[in-house]
């Protein structure tokens, strides 16, 4: 099933994201963690693909074929291409084509250092391809910026690029803040973009966690996540259920603004979504379960 058959025009879905466990692959623990979320009947699952080309990006290719053979759940693959040579990333394209992949969210990745170069630069360099082979293309985007760019208004560009080259699908950067979200979305209106988007949302775990999404995504925090990071410190369990009490109430209000999707970064912590869920249930506003 394509994602644009899923998600769009205000339906409030909620999406997920799981990426392939470091280490030693047990395709138990995977089992275990798609069964977790099946139940909450997902929209999507999209699957994160590592940087430098190395074992798990085949496993991205497996766990979203688990998802799919086994748990009837669309997933979608990510490709990040600034570290793999042009006959990677082809190789890569062709083994989703042959596990039956529809969906892939295509993505520039970060530069590794020691990764080969002469492939690709950006993800508008692949777009066209992937559409060519016919899958349903997604690309990223940044309700903040993207952390190398010059202004917002180089980042809708960008987005109205990747749509015109055949991204039906935007899958955002996590964000704390709704009021950023909503000048986004006026301002991705304002751009021409009507491909549907995922709006991204993470649950707070540790303030470790957010000090290193401060550092790579270049996110702002608004002062109600400093409240609750100071107030549970030394309390794991209550600050994750302070922080679903958060990202519940932050969807809620970008469903009643009309949100396509939500997608939700689970890091891999099925207890998370699921409390997660349970709570929008509760409100009244988990529309796909």
């Amino acid at each position: 099933m394509k994602i644009t058959d899923a998600i769009g025009k205000g339906k409030g879905t909620l999406s997920f994201e799981i990426f392939p466990p470091k280490g030693d692959f047990n395709r138990q623990d995977v089992r275990d963690l798609l069964a977790a979320l099946s139940p909450l009947r997902p929209a999507y699952i999209s699957v994160t693909y590592s940087a430098g080309g190395s074992l798990n990006n085949t496993l991205t290719e497996e766990i979203a074929q688990m998802s799919q053979a086994e748990n009837h759940i669309p997933s979608a693959c990510h490709i990040t291409v600034i570290n793999s040579t042009k006959e990677t990333v082809k190789e890569t394209i062709d083994s989703f084509h042959a596990r039956g992949i529809e969906n892939v969210l295509a993505l520039r990745g970060d530069r590794v250092e020691g990764a080969p170069e002469g492939g690709y630069t950006h993800a508008t360099d692949i777009i066209p391809n992937l559409v060519e082979r016919g899958f349903c293309v997604g690309a990223s985007c940044y309700p903040e910026g993207h952390p190398l760019s010059p202004s917002l208004a180089e980042d809708y560009r960008y987005m109205k690029m990747k749509e015109e080259l055949g991204a039906s699908f935007f899958v955002s950067q996590l964000c704390f803040d709704n009021r950023r979200f909503f000048e986004f979305f006026d301002g991705v209106k304002k751009a021409g973009v009507t491909s549907p988007v995922s709006a991204g949302i993470m649950p707070i775990m540790s303030k470790a966690q957010v000090n290193r999404m401060i550092y790579m995504c270049a996110v702002s925090l608004p002062g109600e996540i400093i409240r609750i990071l100071n107030r549970y410190e030394e309390d794991k369990d209550g600050l994750l259920q302070a922080g679903l009490d958060y990202a519940a109430e932050q969807i809620r209000e970008l469903y009643d603004a009309g949100a396509d999707d939500i997608h939700f970064y689970t890091m891999n912590r099925p207890e998370a979504a699921t409390g997660l869920a349970q709570r929008l249930t509760a409100m009244g506003y988990l529309k796909n379960a």
